[in-house]
């Protein structure tokens, strides 16, 4: 099935034309993870499909995981949440809502294995507001003067997962995490500064929601030492703003590009709803039922 590819932005990110996922053959796949590889973000639009479909493209990608906060899990397909402003007859949320608002990050960065793709599906969407912002990895890293990329080298990041969620629980009506569930998500440690397993691009690594620490660095002066880098990935040359509609899925790799959600406030009163899955790929992918970072 052959397609058409738009570029998103100059420096990442295609739109792939002509192509039904739901109607999806090996060859056409095989072509699709190469523009993910090479693009580190796909845009499909016009797809109105079932969640199956999705759950059918993530095991194609990779091991699907089991989102964490499973009260927004659909029944049927626990593999896929939904995210948005959805509400329930009782007044309790029908979907996650992140009310943080702009907040830079990669889903992979609260587990060990940093290789994982997204998969985020409008199904309904404000008129205004919702957007989700998308930024490179690899441009960020080659922007970069010699001297900075020179620090940065060897440097670790404890990122926790727990220790995020922690601070979304304080503005959102998410269920805690027992314990048990807690404890399948562990803190971990990992480079600043990587190479693409694929692409064998230089990247750097970072999510300021979940890092706790620098190197040795308190808290204080590591959030001091990683804002400037996320500031300088997220210039808004550098950024993608996707304006959703109904049928859109974003798909992106987790290891090359960080996204952000917006202010929530834009679309009080309008509705937002997402179908969002999260697949674990490369050699250390996990098994099914496994929790996945959300």
């Amino acid at each position: 099935m052959p397609f058409e590819t738009v570029p998103l932005h100059p420096d990442f990110g295609v739109e792939i034309r002509g192509v039904d996922l739901a109607k999806l053959d090996d060859a056409t796949f095989a072509e699709i993870e190469s523009a993910y590889h090479s693009h580190g973000a796909l845009l499909f639009r016009n797809q109105f499909y079932t969640p199956d479909v999705q759950v059918a493209l993530g095991h194609r990608f990779g091991v699907l995981g089991i989102p964490p906060r499973k009260q927004f899990n659909l029944p049927d397909h626990p593999e896929v949440s939904v995210l948005g402003n959805l509400m329930n007859p009782d007044g309790t949320p029908a979907a996650f809502f992140n009310e943080m608002g702009e907040e830079w990050h990669s889903d992979s960065a609260g587990y060990e294995n940093l290789d994982g793709v997204t998969f985020l599906y409008c199904i309904e969407s404000p008129p205004e507001g919702g957007e989700t912002l998308l930024c490179s990895m690899t441009a960020a890293w080659d922007a970069l003067d010699a001297q900075t990329q020179a620090d940065m080298e060897g440097r670790k990041l404890l990122h926790s997962w727990n220790y995020h969620n922690d601070k979304v629980l304080k503005v959102s009506k998410a269920k805690p995490l027992s314990p048990e569930e807690r404890a399948k998500i562990p803190d971990h440690i990992t480079d600043l500064v990587q190479v693409h397993p694929v692409s064998g691009r230089k990247l750097y690594y970072i999510s300021h929601n979940l890092v706790k620490q620098v190197d040795d660095l308190g808290e204080e002066a590591s959030l001091g030492y990683i804002m400037p880098l996320v500031d300088h990935a997220t210039a808004p040359e550098r950024v993608y703003t996707h304006q959703w509609r109904p049928g859109d899925l974003l798909v992106w790799d987790n290891r090359a590009t960080m996204h952000t959600a917006t202010d929530v406030t834009a679309y009080r009163g309008a509705t937002r709803h997402m179908h969002r899955s999260y697949a674990f790929t490369g050699p250390r992918a996990l098994p099914d039922g496994k929790l996945a970072p959300v």
